[in-house]
């Protein structure tokens, strides 16, 4: 059910919240620094005549909804085959896709034009890619504390039916009041390189990733990595909990004095799907303090290029590290626009960031998208409206990443089959239902090569092997592993056999 607003002071909870109680984040850039404005971002970045062409139309079987991809009309030629194999991906899993092509325009007619396709097509998520038109959003008192702020909102295109104010400097350029039913209808993701590097090139390289992460070749360990600077260790334990609904094995580091950038950086190295990180930080990194906070160190952004972890995604719990208008020096693009990891980013265009993780996590451990899962977790904040502080707190959240990834990985639609395609007499199972392994008993007329494939019940495919086997007798001893070695939880999975083109599916059991 829709709850409607107030402009800034919404509802007022007879709790208190955790915007109340969680220290704030601060800016820690270097002295004399600050975010750029919104008068220094427009003129290097003028409203033009809006167009957009819709280029490619793809329809599945329905199993998902609809979804659009809007490019920005500069770099879409360059990226014709990146765009179409992605939107190839999600057709394979159930989306209809829409795919335009874009140029010009201001955030007031880009968001009509979404809103008709949501009121159309029902679209359920957008992927954002290039330069395409941010709206601002303007404080007079950010936190009743830290004085005037402005910053992108993402939020403005994701609430298509609420109304957004621009009452205190009128004509400006920058919203200040948000009204109405003010709950998300649709989730965005964006990717901006952000003036990291040649914007094609970039970009062309995170649809490689892309790619490779829904065909499983850069599936990740599935841990998680927390890492709680000394403001919010009291809230640590609370935190990592929620984090573990997502992946229950998490690495946790919260000690006032070892949570430092040295100890980060080496963490880094670790393979693992997710990182959240929470410190004091700026777009350009991450600040540290030690010696019962008399003394910092830094974990630059550029860092996430240059150590290039193995590490799918992040959550930064870090003031305007994801500020993407930021040119060169966004750390939440640059740790997605890494050269072999890097997928996606959540975090703040300003001073402030995500809170009530569980609604987030929790929808993502039930195998959600990015996408679906930060909608979600902004029902939630905007639910009942939002105070003063839960605005300051939010409104500054992105999704930086192709909002149709799934952290939990993605539907292979593998069904077992009683197929015929592979005779009886060539391929046989024994030890099934099995402990560590099963035995595969293949006869072969010649030499041949083998795929075999091993699936959860999530379609994901947990482990692998492809050779060439002799003619006659083969045995094979499968070990149920994952491909890291580690031993399968005990459940349901599908083995998948490839033999000259000739396929079958069985139902394996792990005890």
């Amino acid at each position: 059910m829709k709850k409607h607003g107030l402009m800034f002071v919404l509802t007022v909870f007879l709790f208190s919240a955790e915007q109340d109680e969680v220290p704030l984040l601060k800016w820690a850039g270097p002295p004399g620094s600050r975010p750029e404005s919104y008068e220094e971002w427009i003129e290097q970045h003028p409203y033009n005549d809006f167009s957009c062409i819709l280029n490619k139309t793809m329809h599945s079987d329905g199993r998902a909804g609809t979804i659009a991809i809007f490019t920005e009309q500069n770099i879409a030629s360059a990226l014709t085959n990146e765009i179409d194999q992605l939107a190839t991906n999600l057709q394979s899993e159930g989306y209809d896709v829409l795919s335009y092509q874009t140029s010009g325009g201001n955030p007031d007619t880009f968001r009509q034009f979404i809103k008709d396709l949501y009121d159309t097509n029902n679209i359920e998520g957008v992927l954002l890619v290039g330069d395409i038109p941010t709206a601002w959003f303007e404080i007079a008192d950010d936190f009743n504390q830290y004085g005037y702020a402005d910053f992108p909102c993402d939020l403005f295109y994701m609430d298509l039916d609420g109304t957004w104010l621009d009452t205190m400097n009128t004509g400006n350029g920058k919203y200040d009041g948000h009204t109405g039913t003010i709950e998300p209808e649709i989730y965005v993701g964006r990717l901006v390189p952000s003036g990291i590097g040649d914007d094609t090139l970039l970009l062309e390289n995170y649809f490689r990733k892309n790619n490779a992460y829904r065909h499983d070749t850069l599936f990740l360990t599935q841990r998680a990595l927390v890492f709680v600077d000394d403001d919010w260790i009291p809230w640590a334990g609370q935190w990592a909990y929620d984090i573990s609904l997502l992946y229950p094995d998490t690495m946790n580091y919260w000690d006032p004095e070892t949570t430092r950038a040295s100890v980060y950086r080496t963490k880094l190295d670790t393979t693992q799907a997710w990182v959240s990180v929470f410190a004091h930080s700026w777009p350009g990194g991450h600040q540290f303090t030690y010696n019962s906070g008399s003394n910092h160190d830094n974990y630059y952004s550029y860092e996430y290029i240059n150590q290039d972890p193995p590490t799918n995604f992040y959550n930064f719990f870090a003031c305007s590290f994801s500020r993407y208008t930021t040119a060169g020096n966004c750390g939440g693009s640059r740790a997605i626009f890494n050269q072999n990891y890097g997928l996606g980013s959540v975090g703040s265009t300003k001073t402030g960031s995500m809170l009530d993780f569980y609604y987030f996590y929790q929808p993502l451990g039930q195998n959600k998208t990015l996408g679906e899962a930060f909608k979600d977790w902004f029902t939630h904040i905007t639910d009942y409206g939002v105070t003063f502080d839960e605005l300051c707190w939010h409104y500054g959240m992105v999704l930086l990443a192709d909002p149709f990834l799934k952290p939990t990985g993605h539907n292979m639609w593998i069904a077992e089959t009683e197929s015929n395609t592979i005779p009886n007499s060539m391929l046989t199972i024994s030890g099934n239902p099995g402990l560590t392994h099963i035995n595969l008993h293949m006869f072969l007329e010649q030499s041949t090569d083998v795929q075999i494939d091993l699936y959860n019940c999530a379609g994901r495919k947990v482990n692998n092997i492809k050779r060439e086997f002799k003619a006659g007798n083969n045995k094979i001893k499968l070990q149920l592993n994952n491909k890291t070695g580690e031993n399968l939880p005990k459940g349901v999975y599908i083995l998948r056999v490839n033999i000259n083109k000739k396929i079958i599916t069985k139902k394996i059991i792990k005890i």
